[in-house]
Parts: C-alpha cells; sequence; structure tokens
C-alpha cells in the first residue's frame, strides 16, 4: 500500500501525535509498504528521512512552539496526483486535515481518520468570540469532516460516545494508541542524575508532569494541590512548554512553592525514557485527553500513575491496582497524591502493575492491526465501488 499521513504537525514538533505518526511510518516501512508524511514546515529544520512533503507553515505565536499550516500549495497538489496512493490517513480534521479530505475525494481513494483531540474542548484558543457559539460551530464542522471519512479510527473506547454524538454514519473501529515499550523498559542511561542536575537530594521523591503548558491540561488544579500537601521534601517536574509557562510560573511563586517546582522545557523525546525512570510516580489533571500516549509511557516505565478521572485515563488505569483515580476534587486528588508519597510498598506494588499494564499496548501489534484495517477499509471500498457501477 502507498499511504498519505497527514498531520498538522511533525518533526521536529514534540507531540502525542508526532510520536504516533513516527512510529506508525517506521511500522508501514518495516511492512513492505510506502507511507508519504504531509506536514507544515518547520524553519530551519533539515528532514531526518525521505517521503516528507511539507505545506507552507506561519509561525503566529512562539509561545506556542510550533508553526500553523497554510494548506494549500500548487507544487503539492500536483505531486499528489502522481503518487498513486492507496489511501489517506488523516490525523487532524482541519488545515492539512482538510486538505487530506480534498485529496481523498480528488483521487477517489478512502480517507481514513483518527480521533485523536476532541477538538471544541479548545475552543479558548479562539477569542473574542462567544464560547458556547464556537463549540456548536466547531461540532458542526466536525460533524461534517467525519462524514467524509471512509473509517474513523477510535483510540480509546471511553471517545467512542463522543464519536457518536456526531450522528455521523461512518463506520468505527477501536484501535488503541501504543508506544514502543521497548524505549521505556531499558534502563535509563548513565550519566547526571535527574536530581543532581536540578541540585536536589538523592531521597527527594519527584512527581512528573508530561505535556504542554497549557489550559486545557489543568495544571493550575495540579499546582494547588501539589501546594496543599506541603512536602518539602518532595518535588514537581514538568517536561514541556506552552503557552502557559509564564502564567505557571508566578503562580507556583504566589503558592510559595516555586523553589519546588521545576521547568525543564521542552525535552527531546529521546530523553523521556531517563525521566520516567527517575521519577518516583506520574501526575495527570487534563480531562480533555483521548488515549493520552504519556500515560502509556509512564506505566512502562513503571511508575504509578494519579490521574483526573476521564476517558483517556478510566480506560487505561485501575484505581489502587497501576494507579489511583480521581475526581476533579482537589481535597480527594491531594490524599491520593499523599498517600502515594508516602507509602514505598504501594508505590512499588502499582509500579510493577503499571508495567503489566503497558505490555498491552504494544505498538507491533498496533501496526499488524492499522495494516488489517486499512486492508479491510480498501477492500470495502472498492467493493462498493463496484456495485455502485454495476447499477
Amino acid at each position: 500500500m502507498r499511504v498519505g499521513l497527514f498531520s498538522n504537525a511533525y518533526r521536529p514538533v514534540v507531540s502525542g501525535v508526532v510520536n504516533s505518526l513516527v512510529e506508525i511510518r517506521k511500522g508501514l516501512l518495516q511492512r513492505g509498504h510506502t507511507p508519504f508524511v504531509f506536514a507544515p514546515e518547520v524553519r530551519g529544520y533539515r528532514e531526518a528521512h525521505a517521503g516528507v512533503f511539507r505545506f507552507p507553515s506561519l509561525d503566529l505565536d512562539p509561545s506556542v512552539g510550533f508553526p500553523v499550516p497554510i494548506p494549500f500549495s500548487a507544487r503539492l497538489a500536483r505531486l499528489v496526483g502522481k503518487m498513486d496512493l492507496s489511501l489517506i490517513h488523516s490525523h487532524h480534521p482541519i488545515l492539512i486535515g482538510a486538505t487530506a479530505a480534498g485529496f481523498a475525494r480528488r483521487l477517489q481513494v478512502p480517507l481514513i481518520y483518527t480521533f485523536h483531540t476532541q477538538i471544541e474542548q479548545y475552543t479558548h484558543y479562539v477569542p473574542f468570540f462567544d464560547q458556547q457559539y464556537v463549540k456548536e460551530r466547531t461540532r458542526r464542522k466536525m460533524s461534517q469532516y467525519l462524514s467524509k471519512c471512509d473509517l474513523i479510527i477510535c483510540p480509546s473506547p471511553g471517545i467512542r460516545p463522543v464519536i457518536d454524538s456526531y450522528g455521523v454514519e461512518t463506520p468505527v473501529v477501536t484501535l488503541p494508541n501504543a508506544i514502543d515499550l521497548c524505549k521505556f523498559q531499558s534502563p535509563p542511561p548513565k550519566g547526571e542524575s535527574l536530581r543532581s542536575r536540578l541540585g536536589l537530594a538523592e531521597k527527594t521523591r519527584i512527581s512528573l508532569s508530561v505535556g504542554r503548558l497549557a489550559p486545557e491540561k489543568g495544571l493550575e488544579f495540579l499546582f494547588r494541590a501539589f501546594a496543599s500537601l506541603n512536602t518539602p521534601d518532595h518535588h514537581l517536574v514538568l517536561a514541556g512548554h506552552g503557552p502557559q509557562a509564564e502564567v505557571l510560573q508566578r503562580l507556583a511563586g504566589e503558592l510559595g512553592v516555586r523553589s519546588q517546582i521545576h521547568f525543564l522545557g521542552a525535552t527531546p523525546y529521546q530523553q523521556m525514557p531517563s525521566l520516567y525512570a527517575q521519577a518516583d510516580l506520574f501526575v495527570i489533571c487534563s480531562t480533555t485527553e483521548v488515549k493520552p500516549l504519556v500515560v502509556l509511557e509512564a506505566l512502562a516505565g513503571g511508575l504509578p500513575v494519579l490521574a483526573v478521572a476521564a476517558c483517556g485515563t478510566q480506560d487505561t488505569l485501575t484505581d489502587h491496582h497501576d494507579g489511583r483515580l480521581c475526581t476533579l476534587n482537589q481535597e480527594q486528588y491531594v490524599e491520593a497524591w499523599r498517600q502515594l508519597l508516602e507509602n514505598r510498598e504501594i508505590r512499588e506494588r502499582l509500579g510493577a502493575n503499571a508495567r503489566q499494564t503497558a505490555s498491552q499496548y504494544s505498538m507491533e501489534t498496533y501496526l499488524d492491526r492499522l495494516c488489517s484495517v486499512y486492508q479491510d477499509t480498501l477492500d470495502r471500498v472498492r467493493s462498493k465501488s463496484c456495485k455502485t457501477v454495476t447499477r
């Protein structure tokens, strides 16, 4: 198969979607297929491999950390027509995703979409408009996009009701996100430890948070919960960057815990396994995730996960087995956090179970299933097309 992978982000941007694309591309090549990646250009970046085609882009806001694509290119339009694509796999519903839908229609090839994001939960990035109006309009646009697809990949059982709520008749298949388990189960490389780098004593307990520093991640809730713990030998480490960085730094100061919260900023993906290996537990408060790869990575690294129960975490974690699930209630979250911090035996038991949970999310298994999904969709669309012609 010759597969077009369309995304609003790709290397050197670091995100869950990008990490998935890197693994999908590699896995398709290993299985004898030919993948092509279509993504925004990133100025100054030299491609790490062939088969990547870039749309023009704009750097609108440096704090966001990634370019915004201009999803129009006469050169790419001509090129795509000559690629003999078997199908198109879109990873975003807007911008380049919309262009992907146009190409699929013009080339008469199947369009597959992976539902990575509850996009109406991100309407706060559209200021100066009534938020309810923006959410409703976003849902209409999303419904229209899903109806253009030949298949929707649902990365999490918990998100299926959200997809169903759009009221489209497009077939849906549940295929949970996955990771390269080996990367996160290997011992960390030797060198300066995280605690040494931060000037912390070796006995200092570390809670790790990974992801964009943005309002939808619930980090203000996390900071307030951390301050309520009042544990001097416990530090919170954040890996990631985003538009809320300055706000969060100020909040840490206002809460009196600035010296205990460490902002690592954008962290190269190859360094992430070492970070997980050196933390004591993983914390996440977002309620908008679909199937967060960072949770799978933490589990693979043997970390118990403390999370707010939502569709992306609730169908991954089992409370008191491989982590703790709480409501969005600060008192409950703090109580669970304190229990994990104070009881090493519990942390070790949950950490051991975490590795077992992670084993269900092997990238190899995912890729085998994805290729089957591709072939099934091709066969179904071709069969439907043949029946239409005979009539």
